[in-house]
């Protein structure tokens, strides 16, 4: 998919979001305990009148959940005051759960902790602070109204029932405030570390700008000497018709030329519109083209293959052409780097409504960074420049398009490059 701009950090979910898939989790958890409880503790209750109870808050925490597991399924953000309302709802069945078996005598009652711990670290100081009262008032209404337990239904003493259930309470406190908060901690230690990424990709970008703006400068400041020169050329050679005179301003015209198509790729490759030269044409053409041009550079065998069927793009003809370079230039010194001289290998096809170019390669294959690749200034040669992926992604990201690597199946690299029929072009890309 194209993408609008470089992304600075990964897509992560909102802080509500994150908290409630938390939360969710732990209930499941807590409806499991809440069975395997009702099942040891099944004889000690007071009847109908616990049981009954017990079954309605489970099965109202698993709807409850339900409809949570399906509001994170919606692309709106969770505020904090939904997160609270979670709380509260666990705290109330808790306190429901208690009132019908032993009230402040249940050995459980330390899990609420558990739910102030996770208030303090979820949630604003306002809404820690609801959570915490609801907490307290549920505690206190316990020694004003709850059923019994009957320790003597039990087939176990008391003496060996009661310990059991204040170790079984003390220990998955213990384990529920620890893994939450090392849990918490280690996501907080991840996002750190992509604040401190980003600002590393912002600082290459920024520094890209740069450059971009010092070339930009560079090549507008050049055109008025070279326009200039050109000029007085010119003049000499209707004044001089010796042949030597003849033959320097030749070579002082091919020069010039060179000069010139310098200064229009230092503008394009700045973003400058003026040199972005917009073309309209056949996709297998302008890789045909590109690529016989940098075939008469090199020793290796360029296989070319087009089955696009004629599909049309509008690129920008010299960045594209640019970008093509390097693409190809990586991929033989990816091979020179192993040792190997087999023919590099593009393929030009339709896949839907793009044109997609292929280049496969037999070389070292992908770093073990490859998520960083066309990032700017990122490079894995010792005399590279980090920017060739980077413009290539660039020119394809503004048509539409994008550009990613994958292992070959045969070792190596392949290059996936792709761009929209300009019949048809989409709003964004996205390779299949």
């Amino acid at each position: 998919m194209a993408s609008s701009g470089p992304r600075l950090l990964p897509p992560t979910p909102d802080e509500g979001t994150l908290w409630l898939t938390w939360l969710v989790r732990l209930r499941w958890l807590a409806l499991f305990a809440q069975l395997v409880t009702l099942a040891f503790v099944f004889n000690m209750l007071d009847g109908v009148n616990a049981i009954v109870p017990w079954a309605v808050v489970m099965l109202l925490l698993g709807l409850a959940n339900l409809l949570a597991v399906a509001r994170m399924q919606s692309a709106e953000e969770i505020p904090a005051r939904n997160v609270a309302g979670q709380l509260v709802l666990d705290v109330l069945s808790l306190t429901a759960l208690f009132l019908v078996a032993g009230g402040p005598s249940n050995p459980f009652t330390p899990l609420y902790l558990v739910h102030i711990a996770m208030a303090a670290v979820m949630l604003p100081q306002r809404h820690a602070g609801l959570v915490g009262a609801v907490v307290v008032a549920g505690y206190s209404s316990l020694f004003a109204f709850h059923l019994p337990l009957h320790y003597g239904r039990h087939s176990l003493p008391e003496s060996v029932v009661f310990p059991l259930g204040q170790w079984l309470a003390f220990t998955i406190t213990t384990l529920s405030v620890a893994v939450f908060v090392v849990a918490i901690a280690t996501s907080l230690r991840r996002r750190k570390e992509q604040l401190l990424d980003a600002q590393e990709r912002s600082a290459r970008t920024d520094r890209l700008r740069s450059l971009g703006t010092l070339a930009a400068g560079a090549a507008h400041e050049l055109n008025t000497p070279l326009s200039t020169i050109s000029l007085r050329a010119r003049r000499i050679g209707r004044r001089h018709v010796d042949p030597e005179t003849t033959q320097d301003l030749m070579v002082l015209d091919e020069q010039l030329a060179r000069c010139t198509s310098i200064v229009t790729r230092l503008l394009v490759g700045a973003g400058d519109p003026a040199a972005s030269d917009i073309e309209l044409r056949p996709l297998g053409v302008l890789v045909s083209e590109t690529a016989r041009l940098w075939a008469k550079g090199t020793m290796l065998e360029l296989k070319l293959q087009d089955v696009s069927d004629g599909l049309q793009v509008e690129l920008p003809r010299v960045a594209f052409q640019q970008a093509l370079v390097n693409l190809l230039e990586n991929a033989r010194e990816a091979q020179e780097e192993v040792g190997t001289f087999a023919p590099i290998r593009i393929r030009v096809r339709r896949e839907g409504p793009a044109g997609v170019v292929e280049i496969h390669d037999l070389g070292v294959g992908l770093p073990g960074t490859a998520d960083q690749v066309g990032e700017p200034f990122f490079t894995t040669k010792p005399t590279g420049t980090g920017l060739g992926v980077f413009v290539a992604r660039q020119i394809a990201d503004g048509a539409g398009g994008g550009l990613h690597y994958a292992p070959g199946s045969r070792g190596g690299t392949v290059a996936h490059w792709w761009f929209p029929e300009a019949a048809t072009r989409p709003a964004t890309g996205r390779l299949a």
